[in-house]
């Protein structure tokens, strides 16, 4: 058999091992292929860079699972960050399923870092329901935070934590983060928290969702913006970590260079049977 038939009659499933296998090695073992650094993420970089030692920020999850494999990544390296910055971390939720990705990134942390205190250096306040979703939601949370939250997720008196003794309200926030897979999300936070109470905003969201807030980066509304899982890559590189994020891009480009090179193999086998075999005969 000529060896034009054997690529052309290769098995599929050749094919889908291939690509299992670039898109699994890099997933259990990441790379770290070259990420570009957006203007965007180094922002919100340089502004948590720049906060002292015990600024209290915000970083607001308002994403579900469905979302986890966007938005999680950039969540971890964001909290990373403002732990090493030693920072202290009130962490609401506009969405139900919030606090329950909020506790997997603080669950991870607290093996990561040891010493991290629940009530001192972080809180995860909860899902707050608000009047209505939305702006009436940020707008509580901003007017009166424990009045909004008499609880934390632990069942705790807010009142009572340590990190909250010195907030006094949203002036005291170095930033508000919102983790955002839709509405209600940033919008809220942009409409009411930046509005009226001048709080520094910056985002982390689904990739389909970074085309709308881009007008409020340019109208200054907001201080930066991370766009799926090439925003976390991009925070990731700059926080100096390898995860999901990093890992998720080096599987999908390496798993496209496979599909690419298929295609020019297929194009190839075309032209040499089409044009080079033919004038042979």
């Amino acid at each position: 058999m000529h060896w034009i038939d054997r690529v052309k009659n290769v098995d599929r499933r050749v094919i889908y091992l291939l690509i299992l296998f670039a898109v699994a090695i890099p997933l259990l073992r990441p790379i770290g292929l070259p990420v570009d650094i957006s203007p965007k993420a180094q922002s919100i970089y340089d502004l948590v860079e720049a906060l002292p030692n015990g600024a209290t920020v915000m970083i607001s999850f308002d994403y579900d699972p469905a979302s986890r494999a966007e938005v999680h990544p950039m969540a971890e390296a964001i909290v990373e960050h403002c732990i090493r910055r030693k920072l202290k971390i009130l962490a609401p939720a506009l969405w139900p399923q919030g606090p329950s990705m909020a506790s997997e990134v603080f669950g991870k942390m607290e093996k990561r870092h040891a010493g991290l205190s629940y009530g001192s250096d972080y809180a995860i306040l909860g899902y707050f329901h608000g009047p209505t979703e939305g702006d009436p939601q940020v707008k509580a949370l901003m007017g009166n935070l424990t009045e909004a939250y008499p609880q934390d997720t632990r069942g705790n008196q807010v009142r009572d934590l340590p990190i909250i003794k010195s907030y006094r309200g949203p002036e005291d926030l170095g930033i508000v983060i919102s983790l955002s897979a839709g509405d209600p999300g940033v919008l809220a936070w942009v409409r009411q928290g930046v509005s009226n109470y001048q709080i520094k905003l910056a985002a982390g969201s689904t990739a389909v969702q970074t085309p709308q807030f881009t007008p409020y980066i340019n109208a200054g509304q907001m201080v930066g913006l991370l766009g799926g899982l090439k925003g976390a890559a991009e925070y990731e590189k700059l926080v100096g970590v390898k995860g999901l994020g990093t890992s998720g891009m080096d599987a999908q480009s390496i798993a496209h260079l496979v599909i690419m090179l298929f295609i020019l193999l297929a194009n190839f086998v075309y032209v040499y049977e089409n044009f080079v075999l033919k004038r042979k005969v």
